[in-house]
């Protein structure tokens, strides 16, 4: 069976699910987990730590430098000697831009103290080093990262937590061995300033992972750092990713759907912590549970006045652990919106409103209302839920002309939140905080499946279509988001040959991926 696009986003939601999961056990599961990847993290990073100063002195191959301990600096770290040149100014304006540095040489510091420390010449001539500045530069540091016997998992989430610190331009190798000459040969072909090695021995309840790192220049190692991660960390790692593969992009998990399946989202509607799937086809909505790689069927219902299902979304409500089912249906041009919940063993609507869209959004609920023939009208605002009743809250704070299907909220890792909206020719746009569009993806997704045609008082006039976008996926930094490939180059009208997940990552300054 080829893997759809319902498939694919089928993964995606499940990982989304079982993500935002692991965000109400964040306090417990860090002190064990996270804070092992981070330690390592961290020991990399103290030794790429940017500085500037001077050299104070130099005797043989010796130096003192005005950099100790209070500006972060320890044995090991290297910085480059320079010496300034010539003003350079701006050829129009005329405005100084600064002086251009003649490379020295380069340093590695031997001992610390507060305000100064020792280090030895380990490239260039010592009687050019006087009075020389000195610096560890803010541009992107290149290192070799070899996995080693690490397991796949583990060693791809340490990956994406160097990547996404924004400190390291990270060189991916295919090489599999010990042999520290060989790495180092790989790392010196690809550019790399330095090389980073991991290695791991499983024990009983734990994961014992080493980290070495090696200068690429003159193959010295400048660190080694053992760290324990616990076993049910690897295992939580291997289910949330084995669901999908972030550096190949494709699915690895997919499911036969029944027939006719348009919609579909991941909840947990009983409280036993696992995830059900919710699937919708016509006015039917079927809810499985994951069972030996296939779906078991649970409980199914049908929304009455119901011919399509726009949209559908999970959201534990009233807090109680259990999720309800959020669901937007249309028929004869008539838009509702429900929400249901399971009381014993059925699902019952505990709330509809006519002319109206639904959704989730964070952790709150999301609506906008319909007007007939028209599509999106208004503002996009809250429901409050309180006391067994829902009350409409206030509006959310959006760029103009996006509605409420066509959003997600990203937040980077130093907390600058973004809007990531699509717009109606297919393409992604990334909005700052004050509203202001910062990024346009460079080219469109492949469009949307679900259009409606606006009302017409003839045939002969067309009034354009409004849509249904397509299912934005985030979780902090991170977005995945569905794009479609037409059968033949750019014709569309022929239909998709395939769909694939792209990942994105806001880095509080542009988008990559």
């Amino acid at each position: 069976m080829k893997i759809g696009i319902l498939t694919l986003i089928l993964s995606s939601c499940i990982i989304a699910f079982i993500a935002s999961s692991a965000v109400s056990q964040e306090k417990e599961l860090k002190p064990g987990h996270e804070a092992s990847l981070n330690a390592l993290k961290d020991e990399l990073m103290s030794y790429f730590e940017p500085v500037s100063g001077k050299i104070i002195s130099v005797e043989g191959n010796s130096v003192k430098i005005d950099i100790g301990e209070r500006k972060a600096a320890k044995p090991g770290m290297r910085l480059h000697a320079f010496k300034e040149g010539v003003s350079f100014m701006h050829p129009v304006t005329k405005e100084f831009l600064g002086k251009v540095e003649l490379p020295v040489g380069n340093i590695e510091i031997a001992a610390t103290y507060a305000d100064e420390s020792l280090a030895v010449i380990t490239k260039g001539k010592p009687a050019e080093f006087s009075n020389s500045k000195i610096k560890i530069p803010a541009v992107k540091i290149k290192v070799l990262f070899v996995q080693g016997n690490t397991d796949w998992f583990l060693g791809d989430s340490y990956y994406q937590m160097l990547k996404e610190s924004g400190r390291f331009e990270l060189i991916d190798t295919g090489i599999e061995t010990d042999d520290i000459s060989k790495i180092i040969s790989e790392a010196r072909a690809k550019g790399a300033a330095a090389a980073l090695v991991l290695r791991s021995e499983d024990a009983k309840d734990h994961v014992n992972l080493t980290q070495k790192l090696f200068w690429v220049g003159d193959s010295k190692q400048f660190s080694a750092k053992d760290v324990q991660v616990d076993v049910a960390y690897v295992k939580e790692l291997r289910f949330k990713l084995a669901l999908f593969g972030p550096r190949e992009g494709e699915a690895l998990l997919s499911f036969r759907l029944p027939f006719g399946t348009r919609r579909l989202a991941v909840g947990d509607f009983d409280g036993d912590d696992k995830p059900d799937i919710v699937l919708a086809s016509g006015n039917s909505i079927m809810i499985y549970s994951i069972a030996d790689s296939d779906l078991k069927i649970l409980w199914d219902f049908k929304v009455p006045s119901t011919g399509d299902i726009l949209w559908i979304d999970t959201i534990d409500v009233n807090k109680d652990r259990r999720d309800e089912i959020l669901i937007t249906s249309m028929h004869d041009g008539e838009v509702a919106s429900h929400i249901y919940e399971l009381r014993g063993s059925e699902f019952i609507r505990t709330w509809h409103s006519k002319d109206s869209f639904i959704r989730k959004i964070g952790n709150e609920i999301a609506t906008q209302e319909y007007r007939k023939g028209e599509g999106y009208e208004g503002n996009v605002f809250s429901l409050s839920h309180s006391g067994g009743t829902y009350k409409k809250g206030a509006d959310l704070k959006l760029p103009s002309g996006v509605n409420i299907y066509d959003f997600q909220i990203v937040k980077s890792l130093d907390g600058k939140q973004a809007i990531l909206a699509w717009d109606d020719r297919g393409y992604l746009n990334l909005y700052n905080e004050k509203g202001l569009r910062i990024w346009i993806s460079p080219e469109d997704f492949g469009g949307f499946s679900e259009k409606v045609k606006r009302d017409s008082p003839t045939v002969m006039v067309e009034r354009g279509e409004w849509s249904v976008k397509d299912r934005l996926i985030a979780n902090g930094s991170e977005a995945l988001a569905p794009k479609r490939k037409p059968l033949l180059g750019m014709a569309r009208g022929l239909g998709y040959k395939s769909s694939e997940i792209k990942r994105l990552l806001w880095t509080g300054i542009g988008m990559e991926g």
